[in-house]
């Protein structure tokens, strides 16, 4: 007997392990989904800071992949909707690589990667959040999550920007060059810095943009709404509703402060819903009805700005800031009819938005502010035919599941994960968020939120202990994933992960959790664990460690330019462009160093400072090599080359300088600064007509920008250093008071 109960006990360790792994992953699940918003940076995709959540993505869907080996029958919830996310996500891939040539390959690979990685987080959370305890549990510390960060933002509304703005106001011009900006008095940049120093009181809390804070807080203020509702109808359960109303209070206030009125368009929409739904008549009409006009209304909209039917000039008397998300789209329509299939690429937008801004736009936007728009023009038509395909698919799914959710059976199976993970994982991470912020952001671990945060989440974690909230459950997710669909539509975001991963958390939680597809192949069991390894040497090889490795030298380079050490900088530079060979940092870099060796040792005569030259010329063109459809650029090199001109006075180098300041007007026809510079080189190359024509453009251009810091007449000049000394055959520059207006009309008047 004795014998028996050993030989019984014989496979435990094996259990237990595997059990391990299991709850590693749930935590793990828990971690990402809270840590995400408070890492992410929203920023420039070429610099790879979300690189690091793809590999921990990949790494959790890896150790997934290995508990799914010990199970004799594989159970995974896949579907259509899944089927076509797939889809969407092998699509991205190959519209990532088509990007290569013109195009920003490092920022097209390192987006796409934001997309992977939202659609593992959503496939895992699928396979692991199967109970009602755990739907519970992940929610919960979702609406915790949007209490901590409301707190911070509060705090920082109160503390932190009225800290910011007094320090400006003893020292503006050391803090102006802190930040790489020209003090001079009267300069539009440090204009619109102090605008958003002094003048703003918006608090972003863990996010970058303000609208990206907002946007995180909809669909938690709404769900927190819906509890509340519950819980004043089951008893009512007064330390639930004590709990949610102070979560309700915190983001309420936050997003107020805001001033986001998509957020609250968003918000009000959800309350409508909340509303309408939760009562007794709005239970009768299937949510199908709203959700069908709403999306027909809005497709015929978008279908009306890719056709030309609508235009800025249709909806001209929109209030200013729907007047510049109708520009964007605008453009972006423009961006769809000319790369139908593949898009411009994921993270170029801003590259071949100017292309197709209209004269009246001021901001070179990162992306549409609709993600409609954003998916269609970065990715092509497929992507976002994909994308909605599953959407609808989604939509239907939850339609034929008419119950609020499973209920969790008396007793659950013996391999069903508990949610005791997902509690540890949430718990640990505010206290790593810091710590990874510091490697993703390159920043001192700042721990101000976690102590302020901290509480509030506590409270509110603490008061939804208990039986899981079941009835209406899922009505009140597809409200809030709605209302944040409608905050996406005109607010952007859908590449970000602080915002977007919401998103599909929200949908794989709503789903119905009863499996669809069972696999016992072990040939077939092996494809997560495959597609998770192969995942993360694709992310470590080709973004992590280049990318790492171009930000280490380039650092290491600016620490070198502030110790005056020429030589180091150059090593540096060339450093960073052999361990980053899709980015154009490290050869941009590299051609600035040369040009300024070349123009500042003026002492030597010109043939001893060939080899700068030729080596600026080649730093250059391995810089568009890697990212020629990029403007400033294009400008700057133009720039560079009138400089060249004035010391050389080689007729070649005006000419280059005129091929980059063409260039330049292709890439952003509708600026006047573009064409007033490319008349001043045709007219210092002698070309009268062709000044002309480019003076009478810029001066055509400049009447219809309504943007004072754009203004040829007031507030910018043509970029010329005048004649070398001892050179006497080159036209003299504009006197240094003259702005570019009147070197325009000067130019106009000679012409005629």
């Amino acid at each position: 007997m004795a014998s028996k109960s050993k030989q019984d006990r014989r496979p435990q360790p094996e259990e237990s392990s595997s059990t391990l792994l299991r709850d590693l992953v749930g935590g793990g699940i828990a971690l990402l989904a809270v840590v995400t918003p408070l890492v992410s940076s929203e920023g420039s995709p070429e610099r790879g800071a979300e690189l690091w959540l793809a590999v921990a993505w990949c790494l959790l869907l890896l150790l997934w992949g290995v508990t799914a080996l010990a199970k004799p029958k594989l159970e995974i919830r896949w579907g259509l909707p899944e089927w076509c996310l797939a889809g969407f996500l092998t699509w991205l891939a190959f519209s990532t690589w088509f990007v290569a040539g013109e195009g920003n390959l490092r920022a097209a690979f390192n987006n796409f990667w934001d997309y992977a990685h939202l659609l593992i987080a959503y496939f895992l959370i699928r396979q692991w959040v199967v109970t009602d305890a755990q739907r519970h549990a992940l929610l919960t510390v979702m609406i915790c999550l949007a209490a901590f960060v409301s707190a911070y933002a509060l705090y920082q509304y109160q503390v932190l920007l009225p800290a910011q703005q007094a320090a400006y106001r003893a020292n503006p011009e050391q803090i102006l060059l802190d930040n790489g900006i020209d003090p001079t008095p009267g300069n539009p940049v440090r204009q619109l810095f102090e605008n958003r120093v002094l003048n703003s009181s918006e608090p972003t809390a863990t996010f970058t943009l303000t609208n990206s804070l907002a946007g995180f807080l909809v669909p938690w203020l709404l769900l927190s709404i819906g509890w509340l509702k519950n819980a004043f109808g089951d008893g009512p359960d007064w330390k639930r509703i004590g709990g949610l109303t102070l979560v309700v209070v915190l983001a309420g206030i936050c997003l107020l402060l805001t001033k986001s009125r998509t957020a609250w368009l968003a918000t009000i929409f959800g309350l409508m819903l909340i509303g309408f739904y939760g009562s007794g008549i709005g239970k009768r009409v299937s949510w199908l009805v709203p959700t069908i006009g709403l999306t027909a209304f809005l497709g015929l909209f978008m279908i009306g700005f890719v056709t030309g039917v609508l235009d800025v000039e249709v909806l001209s008397e929109a209030p200013k800031s729907v007047l510049y998300r109708l520009q964007y789209w605008q453009g972006a329509a423009a961006i769809i009819a000319h790369n139908p299939i593949f898009g411009c690429g994921l993270g170029n937008f801003q590259g071949y938005y100017p292309q197709f801004m209209l004269p009246m736009a001021s901001e070179t936007v990162a992306d549409p502010h609709n993600f409609v728009f954003e998916i269609w023009a970065m990715a092509g038509t497929p992507a976002i035919a994909l994308l909605l395909a599953a959407m609808v698919c989604w939509s239907m799914r939850l339609a034929k599941n008419v119950e609020p959710t499973e209920t969790e059976p008396a007793k659950p199976a013996e391999d069903t994960p508990s949610a005791k993970p997902i509690w540890i994982g949430a718990a640990i991470a505010p206290f790593i968020a810091p710590l990874l912020q510091m490697i993703m952001q390159e920043m001192t671990p700042d721990f101000t939120m976690v102590l302020v945060g901290i509480v509030p989440a506590v409270i509110v974690g603490l008061a939804m202990q208990g039986a899981p909230i079941v009835r209406d459950q899922r009505l009140w997710l597809a409200i809030a994933l709605a209302a944040l669909l409608i905050d996406l539509l005109a607010a952007g975001g859908i590449g970000f992960p602080s915002v977007a991963g919401s998103l599909f958390l929200l949908a794989a939680v709503a789903s119905p959790s009863q499996q669809t597809v069972e696999v016992e192949d072990w040939r077939f069991k092996l494809l997560p664990m495959g597609c998770g390894l192969v995942g993360l040497m694709i992310v470590i090889l080709w973004g992590i460690q280049p990318s790492t490795g171009r930000k280490t030298q380039i650092s290491l380079a600016n620490m070198a330019s502030r110790r005056g050490d020429w030589r180091e900088m150059e090593q540096r530079a060339k450093l960073a462009s052999a361990a980053d060979l899709w980015s154009k940092e490290g050869p941009a870099m590299e051609a600035n160093i040369y040009f300024e060796g070349w123009a500042n040792n003026v002492d030597a005569p010109l043939p001893v400072r060939q080899p700068l030259l030729d080596a600026f010329e080649s730093s250059l063109d391995e810089t568009f090599r890697r990212a020629g459809h990029y403007f400033p650029l294009h400008f700057s090199a133009g720039n560079w080359y009138l400089d060249i001109y004035r010391q050389s006075n080689d007729p070649n180098h005006l000419l280059q300088g005129i091929d980059h300041y063409r260039e330049a007007v292709r890439l952003y026809p509708n600026r006047a600064i573009h064409h007033a510079q490319l008349a001043w080189a045709l007219h210092l190359a002698g070309l009268r007509e062709e000044s002309v024509a480019e003076a009478e453009e810029a001066l055509r251009l400049d009447d219809l920008n309504p943007h004072a810091e754009r203004r040829l007449e007031d507030r910018l000049k043509i970029h010329d250093p005048g004649p070398f000394s001892g050179i006497e055959n080159q036209p003299a520059a504009p006197a240094a008071e003259i702005y570019a207006k009147q070197v325009m009309e000067n130019l106009r008047t000679m012409g005629r």
